[in-house]
């Protein structure tokens, strides 16, 4: 492919092919990630048995700052080159990749020369800076993929990102390396990803070349596009800052080891965030009526997250102990809390945040993600005393439903859609069926058989419920569901 050369296909097309490129891009991440996420789960219990909740607590500490530079690596400051009419051209793409090269490249000598000099957790750290660059290479071909809605093979190299990670860390955690087995992983995973990403891309082999009037036309929108993750990436890591301060590394290696166990459920969270906003704006320049897709969105979300979240809040105080050893029991204590909050935001958000975005609102999205981690942060230090790890679960709940209300106020607003009443239904019947799963649990002795158990008549009372009081829209994601498969 020549250096002037635009990507093949038609990144356009109708209304309907849109539609339906959408859902299919959200299958195939979701199913894709669900196989990542099992990756990830199976992975985790191997390392949990080789490593001490120390080990992930030092790693879980390398994360919170890699992931500063993670951001920077990412491709939102060129999200306004997903929601233009024309394909983006070879020297948009270049100057983005010049911009963000150069800024994770400066962020990971500096924190090699600061980790180097703060003992084990530095050196960590700085290892796990190598990342950066080879995760900035990947963003121009991202965009393009996504901009087209070419989910397929975005989908496939996510899942092969967590096979190397895990592989490469449960081999080398058992070669004798250790915790710096699971920090090299991160570099393995980032090489990989770019590479592959790279072949995939409709674009050749980029060269950075930094131009200022050209990263204008792009990082008006691209910047507030990216301060709404910023303010998620100040939020998460303020957590985990507040945890290991407050509490010590083995404190936030409990949250790290529920956090990862509560990815399992949130990828499909992850998957409809990613395909939503893209969706949403191809079909807008159409002068297609999004305020429809919103809805629909946002009751199939609730569906599907109830039926991943109800389970895991029941059974985990079963499930946790018996798959990972008693040392990790007080993990369990944040996820039923936190699962409770994510019921009720995550559909809220996924159908609220590609509307408003493809309607130039960042600022809702921003404010919603701010007040969720004032929120989140001060309950959580002002908890964790008295509560102990459950106390970020907690926060995290009461956050979300801070969060949710904001995004329906503005959908409100700005659609006429009472979103918070179209998830009424499978909300309620949600936290029903967790509430019937934690109540057959209390008198159980614990154990795999008995968190498995737990696990399936919450599912099972799930499903009844959904028949008896929400059919419509069981009935409708499992015919659109077939349809795509």
């Amino acid at each position: 492919m020549s250096s002037t050369a635009e990507p093949v296909g038609d990144a356009d097309g109708d209304a309907a092919s849109i539609r339906e490129r959408g859902a299919v891009g959200a299958v195939l991440l979701t199913v894709r990630a669900a196989g990542g996420q099992v990756v990830a789960f199976l992975g985790t219990l191997v390392l949990a048995h080789q490593l001490s909740p120390r080990a992930f607590g030092l790693v879980a500490f390398g994360a919170t700052v890699v992931i500063i530079g993670e951001f920077l690596a990412d491709g939102g400051l060129g999200a306004a080159l997903i929601r233009q009419a024309r394909h983006p051209t070879l020297a948009e793409l270049q100057a983005l990749l010049g911009l963000q090269l150069t800024m994770t490249t400066v962020l990971a000598l500096a924190i090699a020369v600061v980790g180097l000099q703060a003992g084990t957790a530095g050196a960590v750290t700085a290892i796990m800076a190598a990342s950066l660059p080879l995760l900035a290479l990947r963003a121009p071909h991202a965009i393009a993929l996504e901009r087209e809605l070419r989910y397929g093979p975005i989908s496939s190299i996510d899942f092969a990102e967590s096979v190397a990670y895990y592989s490469w860390a449960i081999a080398t955690v058992w070669l004798g390396w250790g915790v710096w087995g699971l920090a090299s992983a991160a570099v393995v995973r980032a090489l990989l990803g770019s590479t592959l990403m790279t072949i995939a891309s409709p674009y050749p082999l980029l060269m950075p070349r930094p131009r200022i009037h050209t990263l204008r036309s792009m990082l008006g929108f691209g910047v507030r596009f990216q301060a709404v993750g910023l303010a998620g990436l100040v939020r998460s890591q303020g957590v985990n800052l507040v945890i290991v301060a407050v509490a010590g590394d083995r404190a936030l290696g409990y949250w790290s080891l529920a956090n990862r166990l509560l990815q399992v459920p949130f990828w499909l969270f992850q998957a409809l965030w990613r395909v939503s906003y893209p969706t949403m704006a191809r079909l807008r320049a159409l002068g297609e009526d999004t305020r429809r897709v919103v809805g629909r969105l946002a009751r199939i979300t609730a569906l599907a997250a109830g039926a991943a979240l109800a389970p895991l809040a029941a059974s985990a105080h079963s499930l946790i102990p018996a798959l990972f050893g008693n040392t990790w029991a007080p993990a369990a204590e944040p996820i039923t809390w936190a699962s409770a909050g994510l019921m009720v935001s995550g559909p809220i958000s996924v159908a609220a945040s590609g509307y408003l975005y493809s309607e130039l609102d960042a600022g809702t999205p921003l404010y919603a993600t701010i007040v969720n981690g004032v929120v989140w942060i001060a309950l959580t230090a002002a908890l964790l005393g008295p509560l102990g790890i459950a106390a970020a679960g907690i926060a995290w709940m009461v956050a979300s439903w801070c969060e949710a209300a904001i995004f329906a106020r503005a959908v409100r607003r700005k659609a006429g859609l009472a979103v918070g009443r179209l998830i009424l239904g499978p909300v309620t019947i949600g936290f029903a069926a967790a509430l019937l799963g934690l109540t057959v649990s209390a008198p159980t002795t614990g154990g795999l058989a008995a968190g498995i158990a737990v696990a399936t008549v919450t599912v099972a009372a799930y499903v009844a419920l959904s028949l008896t009081f929400n059919r419509a829209d069981l009935l409708a994601a499992a015919r659109r569901t077939r349809a795509l498969i």
